[in-house]
């Protein structure tokens, strides 16, 4: 993947112990050409390929015709596997890897569609199964959780939390959006399926009664808008999965088992119980089959008028616990893993994929990876990577060779967390949870062996090299938290020294050394700093910070912690006594951080990473993000390579030594308009394998809560040959800056271009609240609004207009000179006093320099 990172990285050897679209707009009366963006020096790096790729598998979906066995397409939370279905191969038929975390998969032929969290739908052509190439995308959904595709081209619906989105298919790649419902009753989306022109949601209420609700839905070919068609309402269910086959919906109804209703009559029967909680369902013409707790496969077979009565159930057990279930022809398709037995919050256990077959005994074994790369450590061109759920696992790191070099299994109970070097004397010290401290001979990389394990109180979480004759050991756990000194003098017998207790280390996730001060990143209590002069009695130094901590990077006198909730923390310890705070970076929620000369990489789960630029530790810059596949967690430098622990994968990217500026966007303000719309252009732009652009709002100093991603300022992937955007959701008083990217076959994307403009602070209209409206409790609805500085005395009108644009209600009221806000507020009346009826309304605020609309929601 070829992505923007920072300055060039200097070698290190040892891992370091360690919108709602109208919101508030403002008003611009001026026309302005942006000024030159200020050039950052920049380096491209290369996505390069990964090590021991693993999964956490989704729902398979079959590709051609699903009552023949064949190839699934299964989404990980990087991307997407094809699998054949037939022969159960260990390696998938192809993969396809892209950014974030892909929740889930639907097909349409020889396309499939990539639900992909808050980057929106990514669309894959997979004629060749062997190389699915992306060709298209559409970014603007919110974060998407689930989502289906019609046959034939007729569509696509997705839903995030509280938004049903339909989509028409002008071609495969090329997506618009035709529809967005939001359901009055707060009502949740659980599944979505889709068979020829219909699209059945099943969607669930909690207040104030549980209730679930079958909506069926058409969209014709050609069709501008979805067509309601029926709905089925059934109390005190909450739905778990669901399949549709002919007139009937199975759905999984948790532990009461699985319901059966038929779509077209609206009867629900049932349900029939099976004794276990059910997870997700699916059916054929003869059977059902689901996936259930406690590690059970279950087959129940169909009689009855059209096949709607369950009988004669049938169980097997598996080795890991069922998540998903699909059916292909005879070919049963089981996603597992080991959820019951992961210890850490931030974890989830081995995934695989079962297949099993209806008409024979046989039972292909399980495929699929079933590591979990946790932390990452390097030494004289080796990788060694904590695994989660493998144990220790060692990789070449130099150059594009990525193969595997050793591994050393740690048991299916040991859960592998931190892992720290001391590579003169070849040892890799691993904090595995309930195993305690692991120390492992690492002096053939190819055949790693277990020296030692010292059990201790708790959970050991972390783990540091304070000198050859001596570790720390951080514990975590309602029961034996805290710190332990181990002499590992003699590694084949390690002694526990000093300790602290729980009253003084509650969640330790990361320690850094320096002299003899210990700094410990603990979620629950923050940074804290403890003295063991003698290590036969520790003790804490100073205060702890209170904000959760959970990464270190110790570079000289500078610490890194990466925090839940603070973002970067940039502290002195020039005196390890007194840490001194000197900066912070707002960021979302950091799981770790590494540094590199003057560059650090932070790193957010499925967000992605953040490059940071240190030069000045006092008023560090964000350089922009690096798109990551998978969830990144933690990383290291080595050289010019940044080596990623995604959780699912290794991931690696070359970086360039050579600083670069990318060229300058041209960013103006549209004349044509009052309000302010910037429009972006740019010089064409030709690379090999380009499919499309995109253009992101970057994320901002102090907008925590702005994805590291950016904003995505285009809904749907421009063509190669485009040369300008359009962004008409600016907010006033701040400096947008642009990002142009490349977005290529793979899934990887590269900056090309980049500027910023400020957006001056004039006459602006917020959101009418709340919305939808509700007048029935007597609250009025609200409209603020601000008259620019320096504004005449005038008065302002508001008036309320129905969806036909027929005038309902009309106000006026007096503004001083200078400007300020106000608020405008309506009652649901019409100007006779009469409650205006349901619908869609527009409230348009002109007073001066503002004249604008926005859109409500009126329901009694």
């Amino acid at each position: 993947m070829r992505v923007i990172a920072s300055r060039r990285m200097t070698s290190s050897s040892v891992r370091r112990s360690r919108p709602l679209r109208h919101a508030l707009l403002a008003g611009c009366l001026l026309a302005a050409t942006a000024p030159a963006a200020d050039a950052l020096p920049e380096v491209v790096a290369t996505r390069g390929l990964p090590s021991s790729i693993s999964s956490t598998y989704g729902t398979a979906v079959p590709l051609g015709d699903p009552s023949t066995a064949g190839l699934f397409a299964i989404s990980t939370r990087w991307g997407v596997e094809i699998r054949d279905a037939v022969s159960g191969a260990e390696a998938p038929v192809g993969a396809f890897r892209t950014s974030g975390a892909v929740n889930a998969v639907a097909a349409d032929g020889n396309t499939l569609y990539l639900f992909a969290g808050t980057r929106g739908i990514v669309a894959v052509d997979v004629t060749d199964p062997a190389n699915p190439a992306a060709i298209g995308s559409r970014g603007d959904l919110g974060d998407l959780k689930l989502g289906a595709a019609s046959p034939n081209g007729y569509g696509l619906a997705a839903a995030n939390a509280s938004e049903l989105h339909f989509l028409g298919r002008s071609s495969p790649g090329a997506l618009s959006l035709l529809a967005t419902l939001r359901y009055a009753d707060d009502r949740i989306v659980r599944a979505i399926v889709a068979r020829s022109d219909s699209f059945l949601v099943v969607s669930e209420r909690s207040t104030p009664l549980q209730r679930l609700f079958l909506t069926l839905y058409r969209l014709p070919a050609g069709a501008a808008q979805p067509q309601f068609v029926s709905e089925i309402p059934v109390p005190n269910q909450a739905p778990t999965g669901m399949v549709w086959r002919g007139d009937l919906a199975f759905i999984g109804a948790g532990s009461l088992g699985i319901l059966t209703a038929n779509v077209r009559t609206g009867v629900v029967t049932g349900p029939a119980g099976i004794g276990k909680y059910v997870r997700e369902v699916d059916a054929n013409d003869s059977v059902v089959v689901a996936a259930a707790q406690a590690g059970t496969f279950v087959r129940l077979r169909r009689s009855g008028s059209g096949g709607a009565t369950l009988i004669n159930p049938t169980f097997e057990s598996l080795p890991l616990e069922p998540i998903h279930i699909a059916l292909s022809g005879s070919r049963v398709a089981i996603s597992v893993q080991d959820v019951d037995s992961a210890q850490d919050p931030d974890e989830v256990g081995r995934g695989a994929i079962e297949f099993r077959d209806l008409d024979l005994t046989l039972a292909i074994p399980a495929v699929g990876g079933t590591g979990r790369t946790r932390r990452v450590a390097w030494s004289a061109g080796l990788a060694y990577v904590a695994d989660y759920t493998g144990g220790l696992r060692i990789y070449r790191a130099d150059g594009s060779d990525t193969s595997l070099v050793g591994v050393l299994p740690l048991g299916s109970s040991t859960r592998v967390v931190d892992i720290a070097l001391d590579p003169p004397r070849h040892r890799a010290y691993l904090a595995a949870g309930s195993q305690g401290l692991q120390i492992v001979d690492t002096t053939d990389p190819s055949a790693p062996a277990l020296l030692s394990a010292l059990p201790l109180p708790g959970l050991a979480s972390a783990v540091a090299v304070v000198d050859s004759d001596l570790v720390v050991v951080g514990r975590r756990g309602t029961v034996g938290a805290g710190l332990t000194f181990v002499d590992v003098t003699s590694p084949a017998s390690p002694a526990p020294r000093g300790q602290l207790g729980s009253g003084s280390i509650s969640d330790p996730r990361a320690i850094a050394v320096k002299d003899t001060i210990a700094f410990v990143a603990d979620e629950s209590l923050g940074l804290l700093a403890v003295r063991f002069g003698n290590p036969d009695a520790p003790g804490l130094v100073g205060t702890p910070t209170g904000t959760a901590a959970r990464d270190l990077d110790l570079s000289g006198n500078v610490l890194l912690v990466a925090t839940g909730a603070a973002g970067l923390q940039v502290v002195n310890v020039s005196n390890p006594v007194i840490p001194v705070l000197q900066s912070q970076v707002a960021t979302p929620a950091l799981l770790g951080v590494a540094r590199s000369a003057n560059s650090a990489a932070l790193f957010l789960g499925d967000e992605g990473a953040l490059v940071v630029d240190l030069n000045n530790p006092s008023a560090p810059v964000l350089r922009g993000p690096i798109g990551v596949p998978g969830a990144s967690r933690d990383g290291i430098w080595v050289g010019d390579t940044l080596l990623v622990a995604t959780g699912f994968a290794l991931e690696r990217f070359r970086v360039s030594p050579a600083p670069t500026v990318v060229p300058a966007l041209t960013i103006e303000f549209d004349r044509a308009l009052l309000l302010p719309r910037a429009r972006i252009r740019w010089t064409p732009v030709s690379l090999p394998g380009m499919v499309g652009l995109n253009v992101y709002r970057d994320l901002l100093p102090g907008r925590q809560g702005t994805s590291p991603a950016g904003t995505l300022v285009n809904k749907s992937l421009l063509s190669p040959g485009a040369t300008e955007a359009v962004d008409d959701s600016l907010v006033a008083g701040t400096t947008c800056r642009y990002r142009l990217e490349a977005f290529f076959a793979d899934g990887s994307a590269i900056k090309v271009a980049e500027g910023s403009i400020f957006v001056p602070s004039n006459s602006a209209v917020g959101r009418p609240f709340p919305n939808p409206y509700r007048p029935n409790g007597g609250a009025a609805l609200t409209l603020p609004f601000r008259i620019a500085p320096g504004s005449p005395a005038g008065t302002v009108e508001v008036t309320i207009h129905d969806a036909s644009g027929r005038l309902v209600r009309r106000s006026v009221q007096a503004v001083g000179a200078g400007g300020g806000f106000g608020t405008a507020a309506w009652d649901g009346r019409d100007g006779r006093g009469r409650k205006a009826p349901d619908g869609v309304y527009f409230a348009r605020v002109r007073g001066p320099g503002i004249d604008d609309a926005r859109q409500f929601v009126l329901l009694h």
